[in-house]
């Protein structure tokens, strides 16, 4: 078992270390903050990688920080053997993007990248992941492209007996002698081949499945930063490293649109507070907190999300009625 970890060096070496030493271990990749195409500004980057190798197919755990990992077009230049990348996810999520493909990987899920085209790992979470290169040779019947970038279950179906394996092999892997090891590594490349033959919708998590996953991501980062963050499209649509058009496709699906979502969670907070604050505060320090203009912009939106005045909150809950729609 080969070991790296960033925190053995003074914190003004560990991003070049990351990215110059352990990046390269596997296969080549630019490692940036998420908002940068080429830098990091913070003062250190915490990580750590565990590698074993399972004959030709080798087998890591790596955890670390927020971060984007690119591995673009001259990072792609520099890949000497055809390698794909089994991404199971033990923590934190992940968008991936191959192609025209896009996707949100989390705990319970995992997904493949071919190192031979450009792709994006991009992470909004501290996070932890069990990963397996595995060359493309040694996959029975390759890869297809509608396997690339998509989000498996590793709680069901083949791809359940695939996670299952790959964390097994992990687990025990100090225990296996090199030809044990061996048969492993031949065995997860074997389902990764069955796994490329089965049916999209025998593995995959439906598209209404992960636009759910991605809506309820965005509303907990729109919570988090209701009071002081910005919290329109652009902006949103920027941390999840997706476009705006995409934002509000996936919320065609939902009951309220993605502009509509928002001031929903600020009717709420804001309904929260005058509860708890029990009129120890106005309701223009109130609305001005929660991003409502004026007190004429506050009772319309109470009264377009909850039907009632924000004076009638209070009562009404202490009553035991419900006032959310």
């Amino acid at each position: 078992m080969q070991r790296w970890n960033t925190t053995d060096r003074p914190a003004s070496e560990q991003y070049a270390y990351w990215r110059e030493v352990v990046c390269e271990a596997f296969t080549p990749l630019r490692p940036t903050a998420r908002d940068s195409r080429d830098s990091w500004r913070e003062a250190g980057l915490e990580g750590w990688v565990d590698s074993h190798a399972f004959g030709a197919v080798n087998g890591a755990e790596i955890g670390t920080c927020v971060q984007t990992m690119r591995h673009g077009d001259e990072e792609v230049a520099r890949v000497s053997d055809g390698v794909v990348f089994i991404n199971l996810m033990l923590r934190g999520r992940c968008l991936v993007s191959q192609g025209s493909q896009e996707t949100m990987s989390g705990p319970g899920t995992f997904s493949i990248v071919d190192a031979t085209r450009p792709f994006r790992l991009d992470y909004i979470d501290p996070w932890r992941t069990i990963s397996f290169r595995v060359p493309s040779a040694r996959i029975p019947g390759g890869i297809t492209d509608d396997m690339i970038a998509r989000p498996f279950s590793a709680g069901r179906g083949i791809g359940a007996v695939l996670a299952d394996t790959m964390r097994s092999a992990w687990a025990r892997a100090a225990e296996l002698t090199d030809t044990q090891a061996t048969t492993a590594g031949t065995a997860i490349a074997a389902l990764v081949g069955v796994l490329a033959e089965a049916k999209p919708s025998d593995d995959f998590t439906g598209e209404p499945a992960r636009d759910e996953a991605l809506r309820s991501s965005i509303e907990h980062f729109v919570v988090r930063h209701l009071q002081y963050g910005d919290t329109s499209p652009g902006a949103i649509a920027h941390h999840f490293a997706i476009s705006v058009r995409k934002l509000h496709q996936i919320y065609e699906s939902a009951p309220l649109t993605f502009s509509q979502t928002v001031m929903h969670l600020r009717v709420e907070k804001c309904a929260d507070d005058i509860v708890s604050m029990e009129g120890r505060t106005t309701l223009t320090s109130l609305a001005a907190k929660w991003g409502f203009s004026d007190l004429s912009h506050l009772n319309r939106a109470f009264r377009q999300h909850l039907g009632v005045a924000p004076r009638a909150v209070g009562p009404l809950i202490a009553s035991g009625v419900r006032v959310t729609r």
